[in-house]
């Protein structure tokens, strides 16, 4: 029989459209100026290139979700829209090292069903996140972030710290982010070892790359390992953990035993973080640059009553003092005479550090007998400082809620949380939750062994601090030759 009109029609038609579906849909987003250009394509999978002017900064770099129903979110699914915006406005930081920072971009949305890829070009860099839509609970059981570079970079790379960087995974997923920056070639990435962000890669003609992420909600942090032989970086991330009891440091850390099949579970829609690439041309632009503060969520109600200060640290001298009339150490008149030296140099806080509460107890409301807290809290608001509480990771989860009301109703203006060394979902949601906390009680955090600076400070004010460096601290056991 022969085909009819109408057949051949229609065979052309369907020919047509599986043509036009497997061709890739480009799309071209610049940053305002037009210095930055990201070139994206969606087909089998979603991939993307960044220029900085004429120079390729990154090649066709892959991403995609793989949710626990198998499915793959970027590989293959059909476009069902974009949208395209602009903006140019001002934010106000009410806390940060400037007044106010520019918030200046063009985005560039792929719509998919059940969630939509969304693209940010800064003049400074670029970034991107996932959104889901769908109403159901689902988890994340991998994500794919890859970075893919034209050429054999120099980079400046933060391994995960010490022995545990040269044993498993696992191990390397329990950490404090503290550690030295390794110069070298991304081809000579040590064997099996994690980096933590940010990472700063060597480009072409001298610029800069710096890889980081921003809007850390609910998420696993993100490490870096090769992704291939020398010019490609991946994404790896710590998977949800089954059960976690307390260890490590006088039982003041968070062990995980065991670990679930997926990175991250939600019970609803969903945002992921944003996968941030600054780029700078000259190293000043590094410093200078505001796009991860930009890129978080913005803060919710007033905090204006936090006030940040310089503190008097006890621990880094162990509680040493010399030509006193009295057994210097943990007790009310050494920290009195830390509050006299503080209200005299103008500092506006002392700390308690580790040991005013019973050691291997986890529990902050048993003190030790040589310390009254309400009668320092008293004396120090007489000269004009605020006191400070050090408490161990596992000390304030167990009880969140009425330890921060206890000690803000006694007139601590903060804490400074430790042992936090894990960055999986689980924790970043306690962080999120010991932020909100404290914040109802007007206490202010400095959080110590804590991942890198991803935008809680705008999305919680009272966050003052991040501690996760090889800083200060390591010297007082680290050889004065150390680099």
């Amino acid at each position: 029989m022969k085909p009819t009109g109408h057949l051949l029609t229609l065979a052309l038609c369907l020919l047509t459209a599986l043509v036009t579906a497997a061709a890739p849909r480009k799309f071209t987003l610049q940053s305002p100026s037009g210095t930055l250009r990201v070139e994206v394509a969606a087909a089998d999978s979603i991939t993307y290139r960044l220029y900085h002017g004429d120079d390729l900064m990154l090649g066709d770099s892959p991403l995609s979700l793989t949710i626990g129903d198998g499915r793959v979110l970027g590989a293959g699914d059909r476009l069902s829209g974009t949208s395209r915006r602009s903006a140019d406005e001002k934010i106000v930081t009410p806390i940060y090292r400037k007044q106010s920072i520019e918030d200046k971009y063009n985005e560039l949305t792929l719509r998919f069903k059940g969630y939509n890829v969304i693209f940010r070009a800064y003049d400074s860099g670029m970034a991107y996140r996932f959104e889901t839509t769908g109403r159901k609970p689902f988890t994340v059981v991998s994500e794919r972030a890859a970075f893919r570079f034209p050429a054999d970079h120099k980079a400046y790379i933060p391994y995960v710290r010490g022995e545990r960087g040269t044993a498993t995974t696992e191990i390397q997923f329990w950490n404090s982010f503290e550690n030295k920056y390794v110069y070298s070639e991304l081809s000579a990435w040590r064997d099996g070892v994690l980096a933590f962000l940010p990472i700063l890669i060597e480009s072409e003609g001298g610029k800069k790359l710096c890889i980081t992420e921003a809007d850390l909600l609910d998420y696993p942090g993100m490490y870096l390992s090769p992704e291939g032989p020398g010019t490609s970086l991946r994404g790896v991330f710590a998977p949800y953990p089954a059960k976690v009891v307390p260890g490590g440091h006088n039982g003041l850390e968070g062990v995980v035993e065991g670990r679930e099949p997926y990175i991250a579970r939600f019970d609803g829609p969903a945002r992921l973080p944003w996968r941030v690439v600054i780029v700078a041309a000259e190293d000043a632009e590094l410093a200078d640059n505001d796009l991860v503060y930009a890129l978080a969520t913005p803060a919710k109600g007033d905090f204006s009553w936090v006030k940040p200060g310089k503190v008097a640290w006890d621990w880094w001298n162990t509680w040493n003092l010399y030509g006193v009339d009295f057994k210097s150490g943990i007790n009310n008149e050494t920290y009195k005479y830390y509050i006299d030296f503080a209200a005299d140099h103008g500092i506006e806080y002392v700390i308690l550090d580790e040991g005013w509460a019973v050691n291997k107890k986890a529990d902050l409301f048993q003190v030790v007998p040589a310390i009254d807290l309400p009668e320092l809290v008293a004396y120090g608001k007489e000269r004009g400082v605020g006191i400070v509480l050090w408490a161990g990771f596992y000390a304030t989860e167990r009880d969140l809620e009425r330890v921060c009301k206890h000690y803000s109703e006694m007139g601590i203006k903060g804490f400074k949380v430790d042992f936090l060394d894990r960055d999986d979902q689980k924790i970043a949601d306690f962080t999120y939750r010991l932020a909100e906390t404290a914040a109802k009680y007007r206490l202010f955090l400095d959080m110590h062994g804590y991942h890198k600076p991803a935008g809680i400070q705008r999305t919680y004010p009272n966050v003052l601090n991040f501690e996760g460096v090889f800083g200060l601290e390591q010297m007082k056991w680290t050889s004065e030759k150390t680099d």
